[in-house]
């Protein structure tokens, strides 16, 4: 048998995913001079790229350049499974062996932080979120439609309220149990909060602003007095971690009302709300669980903690970092950060570090603060404007500055502290509108 012969069985048993990744190296290199020879340099790069080495995963792309090849000549052949399965197990145990690196590197911060929480119990929450998955109870009969992808005006609007229907019933099935067993009350039928000991949670549902269902979700624990943006917030492997990304992963299907809601599209929404289900229930929820006062949110054991997170372990695929938080230093640009520290040192007679945290906080969003309130006067006491809130409310911890007397002064600060916190109950969804002067 020549070697062209022998090359295209070689070929078809890759297609069939017949040879392992160590044996199909072994015979590349062993035949690389005739294979540089008999093949072009296109199909040598598509069938043994230059980074290639012996896993499932680049057998996969070897497998692609293997039916590339044929298909090129005429002869397509068709391709086995078996090494897109295979390369699914292993980055499953390549990502699971990074994870627990991760864990032990990060451990030096955990144990303080864990020994702070048995010093500081805080009430277990029993609660089956598992049960909620799947298929939500009484929900009705998927919809016939006649056509996939909507056209007319008349199709839009019947796609979009099919939609609607069926995000309704898996939020009131599952998110809403969810946040019911950790104390969380609705404030609009797709927003949950809850308050308790001086510290605010929010889940919210962002409408898709064309229409249709959920661009994105919204979820924060900080105290009531701060927005929340540039806050410290959860573990990196709970905010961006795995859950996080198969939640993010195919958000579409219950973002865009383009499509028929048919029967393969109900069940798509509701494996969607599986996963959101899933990152609420068995990652953020609990978390916020462990911290219910304002000394165990500002506690230097969860910052540290909180820090030693930001940077996840390496993609074992991609090489890069499976999330980020890490801003380099660089402050936010808010100064969302300045405004939470400095009312919180304000409130601990800390007034040196308080007030140089509010005066950066105010300095840095003057100029744009000026602008945005000639064109809309209100926009301090709009829950809207993050930003003109978060001013507004820093210019009035930083009034008291002006107060020479000290008793007298911390007596202010604590009045502005229950006037703010007045105002951002409203702000977070908490009380009805609450105006101010």
């Amino acid at each position: 048998m020549g070697f062209q012969d022998e090359m295209r069985q070689m070929f078809l048993r890759v297609a069939a995913g017949e040879i392992e990744p160590e044996e199909w190296e072994k015979w590349w290199n062993r035949n690389s001079f005739k294979l540089e020879e008999t093949l072009n340099r296109g199909d040598r790069g598509r069938i043994m790229p230059t980074l290639w080495s012996a896993n499932y995963y680049w057998m996969t792309k070897t497998q692609g350049g293997v039916a590339y090849y044929f298909h090129a000549q005429g002869r397509p052949v068709k391709t086995s499974g078996y090494y897109e399965g295979k390369a699914r197990e292993e980055e499953i145990r390549e990502r699971q062996r990074a994870m627990e690196v991760y864990h032990r590197k990060t451990a030096p911060a955990r144990r303080p932080w864990e020994e702070y929480l048995e010093r500081h119990p805080t009430e277990a929450i029993t609660f089956d979120w598992k049960s909620l998955l799947g298929t939500p109870p009484g929900q009705k009969p998927a919809k016939v439609f006649g056509y996939k992808n909507a056209r007319t005006t008349e199709q839009w609007k019947e796609c979009g309220e099919e939609l609607k229907l069926r995000l309704k019933e898996n939020l009131q099935a599952k998110i809403a149990p969810a946040a019911k067993a950790y104390g969380m009350k609705k404030a609009g039928p797709k927003t949950f909060v809850r308050e308790k000991n001086g510290l605010v949670s929010r889940i919210q549902f962002i409408g898709y602003f064309r229409g249709g269902g959920y661009e994105a979700m919204i979820c924060y624990l900080c105290p009531i007095y701060a927005i929340q943006y540039g806050i410290l917030g959860l573990p990196g492997h709970v905010c961006q971690g795995e859950y996080f990304q198969k939640m993010r992963n195919g958000w579409g299907v219950i973002q865009y009302g383009t499509v028929a809601v048919d029967a393969a599209m109900v069940e798509s929404i509701n494996g969607k709300f599986d996963d959101i289900l899933t990152f609420l229930a068995d990652g953020v929820l609990p978390e916020w669980q462990k911290i219910d006062s304002l000394e165990t949110y500002f506690a230097k054991e969860r910052r540290d903690y909180l820090k030693a997170t930001e940077k996840g372990p390496n993609h074992p695929r991609t090489g890069r970092p499976m999330w980020n938080l890490d801003t380099g230093g660089k402050p936010d640009p808010w100064r969302a950060d300045d405004y939470l520290f400095g009312v919180w040192n304000l409130l601990n007679g800390k007034e040196k570090e308080g007030y140089a945290h509010l005066e950066e906080c105010v300095r840095h969003n003057s100029d744009y603060m000026e602008t945005r309130l000639k064109e809309f006067p209100n926009a301090c006491n709009d829950s809207r404007d993050a930003m003109a809130v978060m001013y507004r409310n820093a210019q009035l911890f930083l009034e008291t500055k002006e107060i020479p007397d000290a008793q007298k002064r911390q007596n202010a600060i604590r009045e502005t502290y229950e006037e703010v916190c007045r105002f951002m109950r409203y702000y977070h969804g908490l009380a009805k509108k609450t105006e101010r002067s």
